[in-house]
């Protein structure tokens, strides 16, 4: 068989324009997953019009600067746990995966915050994966990376401590070097024209504390509906003396939580302490929870993390919309993409090139060799 110079470049044209449809269609894919599967994030997640249809009272997106506040938008943001430079990998890998993880991090969260345009920003604990181990010079680093990431852009905050901040979790101790550090790195501020609809308090498990975000007397008003935001979930394991304690002062309209990664509502009696009931968190839509100032039963919202690094199937941010008229507060969770799948996906179409062209040059070498071969034995 031989094989004409002719036939020979058309086989290595051939082969070049398919290779370059196939860089093409990888470039699309990348551009696709890193772009503009974000871009179209908005169309999935709930839509607060329709609140304002079911409620023609309502009115969601009223002006931050308005004086006429009827409605409180919070988002809630738990479990980032920006990763440090201890527990990743050396060297230039390491600096791959904390640039990938803040990324997806400021993107997801910066277009979340321009849907919602939230008067409140509460990040529910964990902010740092190694804010109670990090050296002062590093927990610097760590605390101005956090704030570029999670800008509030005139937005008030409230920031609850979590294991990874301040310790705690197995036998390590909560210390007041870390608990110190940590409120003088990310200070609350949440005072704002809710504060004579709504009183709002953290609680803390890990150091046995409540602390009033509005009136540092740290009394509950039981004439308002009173909201717990903790980062422990404060409904689950056996009753806790002091959670017990929180609960018979406080009496909660709701309890917002993280901790565990994952979405979840739970239920019980103030009256009881039998263990409450755990649901999934709703996928789609928004829950509403009536905010009594004396209620019989006591909720909970667990928020799922935000960080893909968690391991967690399912991320994303809690939403949730007050309407301070009628005691009536909707909550949803924003889901974002899932990031290992993306990379998967990537990491995949990535092979499937190296594989084609590595076939293509072995394919084209070998026939250049059998021209060769049979032009010397003409």
């Amino acid at each position: 068989m031989k094989l004409s110079v002719k036939t020979r470049f058309d086989v290595g044209r051939n082969g070049v324009k398919a290779l370059k449809v196939i860089l093409i269609l990888l470039g699309c894919l990348i551009i696709y997953f890193e772009w503009i599967s974000y871009h179209l994030l908005p169309l999935s997640w709930p839509s607060t019009s329709m609140l304002e249809t079911l409620y023609p009272a309502l009115r969601v997106h009223t002006d931050r600067a308005s004086k006429e506040q009827k409605v409180l938008r919070i988002l809630l943001v738990a479990d980032p746990q920006i990763q440090g430079f201890r527990d990743e990998p050396p060297g230039v890998l390491g600096v791959i995966t904390r640039w990938d993880a803040d990324r997806y991090l400021s993107k997801t969260y910066s277009l979340i915050y321009q849907h919602i345009d939230p008067h409140l920003v509460i990040f529910l604990g964990d902010l740092l994966d190694e804010g109670s181990t990090a050296s002062e010079r590093d927990y610097e680093v760590y605390a101005d990376r956090f704030r570029r990431l999670f800008p509030l852009h005139g937005s008030k905050v409230l920031y609850v401590a979590g294991d990874n901040d301040i310790g705690g979790e197995g036998a390590e101790v909560v210390t007041s070097t870390n608990i110190d550090r940590f409120r003088k790195n990310f200070p609350t501020a949440v005072d704002g024209f809710w504060n004579t609809s709504l009183h709002l308090f953290e609680v803390n498990t890990l150091t046995n504390a409540v602390s009033n975000s509005i009136d540092v007397t740290s009394t509950p008003d039981h004439k308002l509906p009173r909201m717990l935001f903790s980062h422990m979930p404060l409904l689950r394991g056996y009753p806790d003396p002091f959670v017990e304690k929180v609960l018979n002062d406080f009496q909660p309209a709701l309890i917002i939580s993280a901790h565990t990664h994952k979405a979840s509502m739970s239920q019980r009696s103030l009256s009881s302490t039998a263990y409450a009931q755990v649901t999934a968190g709703h996928r789609s839509d928004f829950a509403v929870f009536q905010l009594n100032p004396n209620p019989v039963n006591v909720q909970e919202i667990v928020v799922p993390t935000c960080s893909y690094r968690m391991g967690v199937a399912e991320i994303g941010y809690g939403v949730a919309i007050i309407d301070l008229t009628a005691y009536r507060l909707f909550y949803s969770v924003f889901w974002t993409p899932s990031r290992y799948g993306q990379l998967a996906c990537e990491l995949w179409a990535l092979c499937a090139v190296a594989g084609f062209v590595l076939i293509f040059v072995v394919k084209q070498n070998y026939k250049l060799v059998y021209w060769k071969a049979t032009k010397m034995f003409r």
